[in-house]
């Protein structure tokens, strides 16, 4: 089974296959809506041999921050729950901690506990409560609304496979990939502006890249989207490194670990999107459009092509 049909096996076990997808469940509470996340990275696929400790803590936390900032909420509190295996040594133990709580701190955060237990390979699952009166959902997209990222993709899958490749020399442009990969801030600040303002209609991030949160968005909304490849705003040095392993910049972009937005904007609403990303000081980058056709083009050459089908999973 691939990943969707897991999670759908699960959902229809639980009572909860009509539900819509989200990036954080919500449930009313006392005027507001409690928001609810957890998120789980693993050795190997999340993080790959030669990936610092510390940032290996950082990671854990901003990966659970971003479901929470998708749906423009407020974070409460953080647990974490590891596997760890027996020859994880106590320094090293000690340093993936610290990363947590410099990442918690950053954003603002606090990590109230958790639980740990013994494992093969190093998993870590975090757990984030937060708090939204309006929270943003990936369904709800009209057509006519504007499509935009609030950053740039492609550094963090370039990233891992330079970690994977156990380079030894790397270039300037490869160690800023690295460090994107490494410490990635969230959007929390943005997106609650953007869900109290009601300036989107649907969002949902990239942890597993481009093309799963375009086509997730337009599926859960009954729409289409057209993405002008030009608009698509690439990590500085992803040309030339995705020449020379003979990939394409798109195809790093669909690899997810790349914690920004993606938004569908409501038209009438651009103006303020704007101003408000701006007083941020957060660029907002606009790709392209939502459609009524039940299809996902890219526009790069004539004719229109499909929006390529590539994403991570865990589960392939």
């Amino acid at each position: 089974m691939n990943e969707i049909e897991i999670i759908n096996t699960i959902r229809k076990e639980l009572g909860i296959s009509k539900a819509p997808f989200l990036d954080a469940e919500y449930s009313p509470f006392l005027g507001t809506n409690i928001i609810a996340t957890t998120d789980m990275l693993n050795e190997g696929d999340d993080f790959p041999k030669g990936m610092p400790f510390e940032a290996i803590g950082w990671v854990s936390i901003a990966a659970n921050l971003s479901d929470l900032a998708a749906v423009g909420a407020k974070p409460l509190f953080l647990l974490t729950n590891w596997g760890i295996p027996s020859n994880l040594k106590r320094q090293d133990i000690a340093s993936i901690a610290r990363g947590m709580q410099k990442c918690a701190s950053f954003h603002g955060v606090k990590i109230l506990g958790g639980d740990i237990n013994k494992t093969e390979k190093l998993a870590i699952a975090g757990v984030a409560i937060g708090y939204a009166k309006k929270p943003l959902q990936r369904k709800g997209a009209r057509e006519g609304d504007i499509l935009a990222l609030t950053g740039k993709v492609g550094a963090t899958a370039a990233a891992y496979l330079i970690y994977k490749e156990g380079k030894n020399s790397i270039s300037p442009a490869e160690r800023a990939f690295l460090s994107r990969f490494n410490k990635p801030t969230i959007k929390l600040a943005l997106m609650q502006k953007f869900a109290s303002l009601s300036l989107a209609s649907a969002a949902t991030d990239l942890s597993d890249g481009l093309s799963p949160a375009i086509y997730s968005i337009c599926k859960e909304s009954g729409k289409g989207a057209r993405v002008e490849y030009g608009r698509i705003p690439f990590f500085s040095g992803i040309n030339e490194f995705a020449s020379k392993r003979k990939l394409t910049p798109i195809y790093l972009a669909n690899l997810g670990n790349d914690y920004e937005i993606l938004l569908a904007i409501k038209k009438e609403k651009l103006s303020l999107a704007r101003k408000t990303a701006a007083r941020l000081h957060i660029p907002l980058y606009e790709i392209g459009k939502i459609t009524k056709e039940n299809k996902v083009l890219l526009s790069k050459n004539s004719p229109l092509s499909p929006f390529p089908k590539e994403g991570f999973s865990h589960f392939p």
